[in-house]
């Protein structure tokens, strides 16, 4: 479904919006141009917000390596004293001499040794806090994109009745968006020309991903290993150039559903994410794979 939903550049630029199909003022309901220009400004400042706390993560985490670097060597230096206090404390008792002396010296000994061990053991709890901030800041970098995942959210709903049935299939991570459709559910065997349903389908994607221009969108075609039959290569001259035209189908379909900066490869049988040794394991290598970051 369309939307007149606010277009947002990158923060580091300046935001843009797509004016929707009407235009004025409603009774009694204020000026629509200001309350979106407000809510513009608003989700400009939320992700700038959070760009801005995703960089302050990653300078902790940079500062968190090297304070556990430098507290690791103290730890080193601290067992080595403990040790050689532990070997002063053996001379000491097993010596003769002056008990006095002995007694004093011993003391002291034991008393740095209680001293180094409480800095052993504060040093060890300060790195397993900076263990702790590392790990916490990792996790906060590893998380998807707020918009990426809002990208998600739209395709699930868009497309739940040909994801339920297996037919795509949408992975997010902190690096990309992957939209995954099976060549079955797109094409008839061996033909570039997309069935009625991939069409609408591809549309339905168009139409989500549209709304984040700030995103790049990337077309991949893959196939099996099998060698196309004689009379496809009246048409391919091979997988490679059947890949590739099934990426550009897609590609136009995309288009009909308003996403027109899109660019397209073909992969062949180059880049397998099952064996081609089963009939199972071809079938889900030849698809299309749509890639947002």
């Amino acid at each position: 479904m369309k939307s007149d939903a606010l277009l947002l550049g990158d923060p580091a630029r300046t935001p843009f919006f797509r004016l929707p199909s009407w235009y004025g003022y409603v009774q009694e309901g204020g000026c629509p141009s200001a309350v979106k220009a407000a809510a513009v400004d608003e989700t400009a400042a939320r992700l700038a917000s959070l760009e801005r706390e995703r960089q302050r993560l990653a300078d902790e985490l940079e500062t968190a390596r090297r304070q556990n670097s430098t507290l690791n060597n103290r730890v080193s230096e601290l067992e080595r004293q403990v040790a050689d206090r532990d070997r002063e404390l053996a001379a000491l008792r097993a010596g003769s001499g002056d008990r006095d002396r002995l007694t004093s010296q011993l003391t002291s000994a034991q008393n740095d040794r209680d001293r180094l061990a409480a800095e052993l053991a504060a040093a060890n709890q300060r790195i397993a806090d900076l263990e702790r901030q590392v790990a916490e800041a990792r996790a906060a970098q590893a998380a998807p994109a707020p918009k990426l995942e809002s990208a998600r959210q739209g395709l699930v709903r868009a497309l739940r009745p040909q994801i339920e049935k297996g037919d795509i299939s949408i992975d997010l991570n902190s690096e990309r968006l992957l939209i995954n459709l099976a060549s079955n559910y797109l094409f008839g065997s061996g033909q570039d020309q997309l069935k009625p349903g991939g069409v609408e389908a591809l549309k339905k994607v168009g139409d989500v991903l549209k709304d984040y221009p700030e995103y790049s969108v990337s077309v991949a075609g893959h196939t099996d290993n099998r060698p196309l039959r004689s009379t496809l290569k009246k048409k391919f001259a091979s997988n490679q150039e059947l890949s590739e035209a099934r990426a550009a189908s897609a590609a136009k379909a995309l288009a009909g559903g308003g996403l027109t900066s899109v660019t397209t490869a073909g992969h062949a049988d180059t880049q397998p994410v099952a064996s081609h040794d089963t009939e199972a394991g071809r079938a889900q290598n030849r698809r299309v794979e749509i890639i947002v970051k």
